[in-house]
């Protein structure tokens, strides 16, 4: 049992590094606005989002612009990178931190990231947009110059949600593991006293 037990950690150790690096590389290409501005401009040209060009016309008429919606902000893609950057820290010093709470934190993280990715846009009354389009439309619908940019969004879309969802398992697994293991030392005290018991 014990054989097995150690060769399931090994490998999902094993996995769990590449998941972590090919995050860290997924949201590293994206970061510096790669993709981001371009699908917002592609969606407000077709009036599935709001339109960043119309930002020009609030500035230009000294009005004020409304907020930046997180889903085309600069600080959610920086967010995100951050998200992954820890992941492979965490990875890293994995072996001098408690599991359960490293487990208990990148579920968090990861379905922060989830709901951030799949959060709306509502600068425009007019043009409401309740999830990005390119989760509701696919990438048949984009622009030919923008089909990479859709396609890695959405990666990065489902890879978070099977982020969110591999700690969250890691999570519940680890809980019961310690229960378990705390049983089998209870037993085993148990069994102890009861034996140093008779005379």
């Amino acid at each position: 049992m014990l054989r097995y037990t150690y060769l399931v950690f090994q490998l999902a150790t094993l996995f769990e590094l590449l998941f972590s690096v090919t995050l860290l590389i997924l949201f590293a290409c994206a970061y510096p606005d790669r993709f981001r501005t371009a699908l917002w401009q592609d969606g407000g040209t077709k009036g599935w989002n709001s339109d960043p060009h119309e930002r020009v016309y609030y500035y230009a008429n000294y009005r004020e612009a409304p907020p930046i919606p997180w889903l085309w902000d600069e600080s959610s893609s920086l967010c995100y990178l951050a998200i992954a950057a820890f992941t492979v820290f965490v990875w890293i010093v994995r072996f001098n931190v408690n599991v359960f709470v490293y487990d208990a934190v990148l579920f968090a993280l990861w379905s922060y990231s989830v709901a951030g990715q799949n959060s709306g846009d509502f600068s425009d009354t007019m043009h409401v947009s309740i999830r990005p389009w390119y989760l509701e439309r696919g990438c048949g619908d984009a622009l030919e110059k923008n089909r990479c940019a859709c396609n890695v969004a959405r990666v990065s879309y489902w890879i978070s949600i099977f982020a969110a969802f591999w700690f969250g398992l890691r999570l519940i697994v680890t809980g019961m593991y310690r229960a378990y293991l705390l049983g089998r030392e209870h037993e085993l005290q148990d069994m102890l006293y009861g034996f140093s018991d008779i005379p």
